[in-house]
This record gives C-alpha cells, structure tokens and sequence, in this order.
C-alpha cells in the first residue's frame, strides 16, 4: 500500500494563504513547540530558505544564533503572557539587519509572527540623525546668531549664539521672533520674508534686534531656503550684529564728508588764490606793457623832440633872415613853424603818458579849477550835450599840477562828447576819497585821494578792449577824429602826480572815468611851481650879454641849432658833444665860461653828471639843463636846477638863460 494522502484544504485556508502570499510583509506561523507551520514567500526571500527547509522544522534548529536575540526573547515572552509584542530589532536571522517585528498568540497556543525589513530605513533615519547633529554643531561653531525656521514659521532650532544674545526664554513662534524687531524695522522685514516666500528665494535685511538687557542693535539678517524633492523644507537664517561697523561707516561717513568739505574749501582757497595769483598775473603783465610802451613812447618822443628843436630852431632862424623881405617866405615858414609846434604838443602828450613830463604840482582847490575852466568845456562841448558840474563839500586840496589837471578835464570831457554823438549828459563831480589797495595797475595806492569824475550816458566801453584803453594811440574813433592820446595821457598825469584812474563803464549805459589825486599837505610841498619873483631876471639875452656859454649835447643838429640862436643874440658858444669834451673846455682859461648849458640824457656821463663834476671846479657856475625827457629826477645834491623841455624856440631859451644868470 502507498502512503496515506495529506488532507485537502478548506477553499478558506487556501483563500487566506493566497492573501498572506500577496502581502509585502514577512509571514510565518508556529506552535507552542516552535515549530515552523507556515512561512509565506517573503519570509522565505528574507531568510534565504525553502518550504521543505523550515516548515516542520523547530526555529532553533532552523536558526541556532536566534537564542540570544531579542525577536527570540520576544516570542518567548509572548507564548508565556499570550500578549501581542512590537518592536524594532535588530535579526540575527538577518545578518542584523534591522526589522520591525508584530508578534501575535495564536488560538492554538503558538504565535504568529509577522515582520518586515527596515534596515535602509533606519540607516537613512541614522545617517539623517548623524548629518542633523553635524549640522546642530556646524550651527553651534557659529560666531553669530543662527535659527532654521520651517516654512509655516515655527522655528525649529535657535543655536547657542541667539539664544545668548536674546535669552533662553525666546519661544518659536513667528510672534516671538517679531517681538525681537525695531517696531520701525519690523514692516521692512516683514515685507521682505514675504516677499521672498512667495518666490522661494533668499532675502537679506538690515534692521535692530533686542539684546537680552533691552538694548537694540543693528543686525544682518539673512535667510536662505534649503529645498528637498522641489519644495521648501525650512529656512536657515543668520543674524550678524553690524551695530559697531554700522556706528563705524556712520563715523567714516561724517569724517569723509568732513574731509570732503575740507577739501572743497581748501580747492575753493586754492582756486581763489590761483584765480587771484591769474589776476595779478595779468595786472603785471599790464603794469609790465604799459610800462614797456611807456619807455618806448618817452624814448620816440625824446628823439622826435630832438628832431623839432633841430626844425624849429632853424625855422625861426631863416624866418628872422627872409620873413622880412619875402613875405611869401615868412607865411611858409609860419605855417611850417606851426606844424612844428603842433608836432611839440604831441610830444608832450607822449611824454605824459610816460610820465616824462615835468610837473609843477602845488596844492589845488579842484572845484576852483572846475569852475574856472567851465566856459571852456562849454564851448568845446556839443550844444545837444548837457554839462553838470557837482562839486563837494568840504573838498580836500589836491597835490596836482593845474595846466595838467585841466588839460586831463578836457580830453575827458571831449571823450564823452564822442561817446554820445546823439546827445546826452556830461557830469563832472568831486569828492575825498580814501581807498585800499587798488585791484587794477591803473589805479593807485592805499590812501587819502582828491577825486575827480567825468560820466557820460554815451554808449560804454566793451570790456574786450578794456584793458586796452590807456594804450598809447589806442582808439575806437573814426581815423582823423582822434590821436588815441586821450587816456594815455589823462593816466601818464595822474600817475605822474602818484595818483590814479578807474574807469567804470557798462554797455549802452555810460563810462565813469574817475581822477585820484593824492591829498595835499597845508603847506606847499618842495618843488612846488617857482613864483614870478625867482624869475625876475628873465630879461632878453641881448639885455644881458655873456662872455661865454658852453653848450653841451650829444646830438650834433640839436647843439648846432641851439648854439645859432646864441650866437645870434651876441654870445660867445663854446660846443661839446659830450661830459667829457665839456669839462676839458672847462678847464681852458679863455673864453671864460659864464654858464652851462647841458643835455640831460648823454651816452657816458649825464648833465647830472656833468653838473656834479663840473660844479667841483666851479661852485657858483650858472647851469641850465635841457632835456626832451624833462626828467623830473634831482641831482643827488637836492639842487632844484632849470630845465628847459625841447623842443624851445628862441625866446624860450632866452628866458631860460637870463633866469639861470638871474
């Protein structure tokens, strides 16, 4: 006979062992023995075994190095109190790996048991323990404050930095860290976690956080989102304190604009002083221009005026000899003369511009001048122009020379008159004037000043040609109206007088040229003009004839016309043309010398010179200088000698001679 056939399962027991196959966890039964009843294929995938190998068989037999594990001490337990365990575990069944096991009593004394491998999970949950705790230590080793916030705002960790800076007592919630805030920084921050949680992105902001003791001090906040799977798991946030550096750029800030102000000053200094050094630049070079053409003018107008004494002497020479018999002759030569002596006048102007002219500067009352001159202005000036004349007050007297002062009147006067071809006004006021230093080379020294001003409503002066204006034959008249003298002249007399001009002018509005003459003492300064007394011995040559006049010039037509017009008047003329040559002739006995007469400016010694060498032989020798510089330097000896200004005619010299012999 075979052997018996096993019994036929139930249609339920093989339902319920299909679902126990399906299910992904481990299943298997045994009884109160131990023994193995039933292992689902799980089970045996997880053990590595086959039905045949386990069912029947008891556990220990099947698996000796259970004995000491704990799911074994487990189902020991659960057979003795019949009370269903769980736990997680590490199987030794398993290489250790880790399970989570449920162990059930059966109704018939055994257990079931149902498990599962974790092991990957626990290991990721270990590792996920290991990198949170390097991550809480990373946090810790921070020197600032730092917090990891989850994206509903519940904070999850505050490292020790924070909680020291705020207090323990700090709670998680969003409240509790807004409390921290500036109230004035809290909408700012408020704002900007907002904004950057909508768009998943860092945001960084500057605002105040309470200290433990209540004190507010700025911080950098930062927050930046860690994502995991696509989405936002939390927020990790820093907060550094800048108060100190904040406090620092503050002061930083404040010392560089301090020091930018500094600069700006010290670059507005520098640029006023550069501006005001450009200024003097060019009021030097003005000075050193007008100075320049001054001494060419004075040396044209010295040798021109050499060349009309040579004219004008010889004019007068032949008109002594023909204008009496040919009349014809007589009215060319009076013309001729004429011309020369227009030619003279121009000289002058010259030599005034340069401040070669001689003055005789005594003390003035400029509104007696004014006054006495004003028929003259009136019938020189335009009748469509209207003249008034505002003298001050109290006036102080002038140090001036009064021919000049009126002269300078009139060329101011006959300017304005052309500046105002249409008609207009012309006033002419006085004043005392104390001025500081002046800010043009035209313009005088610190000091107590008489002023003159001559104003005019014309049509003003461009301030292109300004600086131009005291130019010698600078003009901006019609050619043939105007030398260009004008105001070369009015400045060579005021500085000659150790005056002044301004000139205040404007556009289609009128020019103010204003006269600064310095003060005059009560009494009359040395040098003042020579009285009608000192020259009561002016009688004509012939009157007092001399035995001998030594005659000294280096210019050969000068000395030949000079030395005629003297031996005309009867006169013995000893010639020289040179200092030299004169103090040899000096020397010689006969013809006795009565007096000399010396050109001023001479190559080798000058007439002072000469004059000096001279009067060591002869003390009381009469000297009489002639000059087309009319320099108005003294003699070291202080003497105030007779200059005779070329060019002269023949009664000039005349004059001259006898006052000298006087």
């Amino acid at each position: 006979m075979g052997r018996p056939l096993a019994p036929r399962r139930k249609p339920s027991q093989e339902a319920l062992a299909e679902v126990l196959e399906a299910i992904g966890d481990a299943v298997y039964a045994m009884d109160r023995d131990e023994r193995i009843l039933f292992a689902n294929r799980r089970a045996l995938e997880l053990w590595g075994k086959t039905t045949d190998e386990v069912v029947g068989q008891r556990l220990l037999e099947i698996f000796p190095s259970i004995a000491a594990g704990e799911p074994y001490r487990v189902y020991r337990s659960v057979l003795t109190t019949r009370e269903a365990a769980h736990l997680e575990t590490v199987a030794p069944a398993l290489d250790d790996r880790w399970i989570e096991l449920d162990v059930h009593p059966a109704p018939h004394g055994g257990l079931v048991v149902v498990f599962r491998d974790i092991d990957d999970r626990k290991r990721a949950e270990a590792a996920l323990r290991d990198s949170e705790e390097r991550f809480r230590s990373m946090l810790e080793a921070l020197p600032q404050a730092a917090f990891v916030i989850r994206p509903d705002g519940q904070a999850l960790y505050y490292n020790r930095q924070f909680r020291d800076y705020v207090g323990d007592s700090v709670g998680l919630d969003l409240a509790d860290r807004n409390a921290l805030l500036h109230p004035q920084d809290l909408p700012k921050l408020a704002e900007a976690r907002r904004a950057a949680t909508a768009a998943g992105v860092e945001y960084l902001v500057e605002a105040r956080m309470r200290r433990h003791d209540g004190v507010h001090r700025w911080h950098r906040i930062q927050n930046r989102p860690m994502q995991f799977g696509g989405r936002v798991a939390y927020w990790l946030g820093t907060a550094v304190d800048i108060d100190d550096i904040r406090h620092a750029n503050e002061l930083l800030e404040q010392r560089v604009a301090e020091r930018t102000a500094e600069l700006e000053s010290a670059n507005r200094a520098l640029a006023a002083q550069i501006e005001e050094r450009e200024a003097a630049e060019a009021q030097l070079r003005q000075a050193q221009r007008i100075e320049a053409i001054g001494q060419l003018t004075a040396g044209i107008a010295h040798d021109f005026n050499n060349l009309l004494t040579s004219i004008i002497g010889n004019i007068e020479l032949v008109e002594a000899r023909l204008g009496s018999i040919d009349e014809r002759a007589g009215r060319l030569l009076s013309a001729a003369l004429a011309a020369a002596g227009r030619g003279a006048s121009l000289t002058g102007q010259l030599l005034a511009f340069s401040r070669q002219q001689r003055m005789h500067p005594e003390p003035l009352d400029l509104n007696r001048v004014i006054a006495g001159m004003a028929a003259l202005l009136h019938s020189t000036i335009s009748a469509t122009i209207q003249i008034e004349i505002t003298p001050a007050e109290a006036l102080w007297q002038a140090l001036a020379d009064s021919a000049q002062i009126e002269l300078v009147l009139l060329n101011l006067a006959i300017n304005s008159r052309d500046a105002m071809p249409n008609g207009g006004t012309i006033t002419i006021s006085t004043g005392n004037v104390t001025l500081e230093a002046g800010q043009r080379p035209e313009e005088p020294l610190a000091g107590d000043y008489v002023g003159v001003s001559v104003a005019d409503t014309g049509s003003g002066i461009p301030s292109d040609i300004l600086d131009k204006v005291f130019d010698p034959f600078f003009t901006t008249k019609e050619i043939g109206r105007g030398s260009g003298l004008g105001l070369s002249q009015v400045l060579g007399v005021a500085q000659q007088l150790s005056g002044g001009v301004r000139i205040d002018t404007k556009p289609e509005e009128g020019t103010t040229v204003t006269i600064f003459l310095p003060r005059a003492d009560i009494a009359a300064p040395h040098g003042a003009r020579r009285g009608a007394s000192d020259r009561r011995g002016s009688r004509s040559i012939s009157e007092r004839p001399v035995s001998g006049i030594l005659l000294v010039d280096d210019d050969p037509d000068v000395r030949a016309v000079a030395a005629e017009m003297l031996r005309e008047a009867g006169h013995t003329v000893i010639e020289a043309g040179s200092g030299g040559a004169a103090l040899e002739r000096l020397d010689q006995e006969t013809p006795h010398i009565d007096l000399l007469i010396a050109d001023l400016a001479m190559p080798g010694m000058s007439g002072f010179e000469l004059a000096r060498a001279a009067r060591q032989e002869r003390p009381d020798l009469p000297i009489l200088f002639i000059t087309g510089f009319a320099d108005i330097a003294r003699p070291e000896d202080g003497a105030n000698e007779i200059v005779l200004q070329k060019p002269f005619r023949a009664d000039e010299l005349a004059a001259k001679v006898a006052e000298a012999l006087a």
